[in-house]
């Protein structure tokens, strides 16, 4: 009988069976802890930034706004050799001890540039380096949480680690709030402490996969003559599936960026709106985004882990409403924000179905690299879309290839494989 149409057993653990339920809820919320602070890194920008481009002899840094944004924008290069070597890494320690070396190093990485915040130099490479360990948290940390639970949770567990960067916004801005600028190197030690108590908690809470791991590679070469690495893992109908995902990834990534990057531009340069306007309508999309991570990883666990695809394809009929609208819609374009938030939460479930899609064995590998390869595309992707707005079409044009992109990610989601109640192959 085929594999893809055999039902798994939904009560099937795969880490922590002598757990009680107690004691593996407390391991997800220590691995919580870690990947909170893995989405808080990503704002340390908002806290440091104007200190950063004031003159040394006004309490500053010295830099220009360039060489500040520059600081940054390198974060996201580190992220994908972060993300393989991380998920190499899983295959040989363990995801646990793995994930326990990520969240003690992006912790180290954030505090080095305090060792001599002029140094433009050094806060670069901290920041490369911080990027190349927060790379590796995606792929290690939700297939640990999911590993511990039955099929049934793993969309809504996947759904509730993805929810973590909107509810991390939300507690950067209220803490920025705050604390303000003159308290940035306070701000920043909240990005530091808190991943290494993450790191003490995973340590001594959550069930240890070494040996497992150990045994899974093992059982790899002998039955199969093959060591568990990225090689062995694209291969077969496995090389069009990793593929697919990387490029319904890279959807997501380049259609939301473009839609969320020019989305207030447009609204004050082309209709004319003020910022406090466009900066209110804005922040509701990611009210919407946090409730949609958990209402699409609860479809996803009930209905199957490629319904959420609706949700892509809606996020295509939103943004075209909202190129309809005119300056005198400010209270319609609120709602539209809201419900581009809301479906853009159709990736809330992608840590257990990247996950699911490939072996048991690759568990530690396929979904960070399905996840983050899909920042290489809109890395290229996003400069392109955005020359649009030089054509005749405008900014107009953007949104209209920002409805193309998440029409294409919703057929490219169509042709891969269904997963929930599916037998994965050891």
């Amino acid at each position: 009988m085929n594999n893809e149409n055999k039902y798994i057993d939904d009560n099937e653990i795969l880490l922590g069976e002598d757990k009680s339920t107690t004691q593996r809820i407390i391991a997800v919320l220590a691995i919580l802890v870690v990947y909170f602070f893995y989405c808080y890194n990503f704002m340390l920008g908002t806290f440091v930034r104007p200190t950063m481009i004031k003159a040394i002899d006004e309490g500053g840094f010295g830099f220009d706004l360039t060489q500040a944004s520059s600081i940054f924008a390198v974060l996201s290069f580190g992220t994908i050799p972060g993300t393989l070597f991380f998920g190499w890494l899983t295959s040989r320690l363990g995801k646990k001890n793995t994930l326990i070396i990520i969240a003690i190093s992006f912790a180290v990485m954030t505090f080095v540039p305090l060792l001599n915040t002029t140094s433009l130099s050094l806060w670069r490479a901290a920041r490369l380096m911080a990027g190349f360990c927060l790379g590796g948290v995606f792929g290690t940390a939700i297939p640990l949480v999911i590993d511990m639970f039955q099929p049934r949770y793993r969309g809504k567990l996947a759904a509730l680690c993805t929810s973590m960067f909107s509810i991390a916004i939300i507690f950067a801005g209220w803490l920025y709030g705050i604390l303000g600028n003159e308290n940035w190197r306070i701000l920043v030690y909240t990005a530091i402490v808190p991943p290494l108590i993450g790191a003490v908690l995973i340590y001594f809470l959550v069930p240890n996969d070494r040996e497992q791991t150990l045994q899974k590679q093992k059982e790899s070469i002998e039955k199969k003559g093959e060591r568990i690495n990225y090689f062995s893992m694209y291969k077969g109908k496995y090389l069009f599936i990793g593929i697919g995902v990387i490029f319904l990834s890279g959807m997501n990534f380049t259609g939301y960026s473009a839609f969320s990057n020019n989305s207030t531009t447009y609204l004050t340069t082309v209709l004319g709106l003020s910022a406090v306007t466009a900066g209110a309508i804005y922040s509701l999309q990611g009210v919407g985004q946090l409730v949609g991570y958990y209402l699409w990883g609860f479809i996803a666990d009930k209905f199957g882990r490629k319904v959420p695809a609706i949700g892509m394809l809606l996020c295509a009929v939103v943004v075209f409403i909202y190129t309809r609208l005119g300056p005198e819609s400010v209270e319609t374009f609120k709602i539209i924000s809201i419900f581009f938030g809301l479906f853009v939460g159709f990736s809330g479930a992608w840590g257990a179905y990247y996950t699911e899609l490939f072996p048991k064995r690759f568990s530690g590998l396929s979904a960070g690299i399905s996840f983050n390869g899909g920042r290489i595309i809109s890395s290229f992707a996003l400069p392109m879309v955005a020359g649009v707005a030089a054509t005749s079409l405008g900014m107009v044009g953007i949104f209209f290839v920002v409805m193309a992109i998440f029409i294409i990610g919703s057929f490219i989601w169509l042709f891969l494989p269904e997963t929930l109640h599916r037998e994965r192959e050891e």
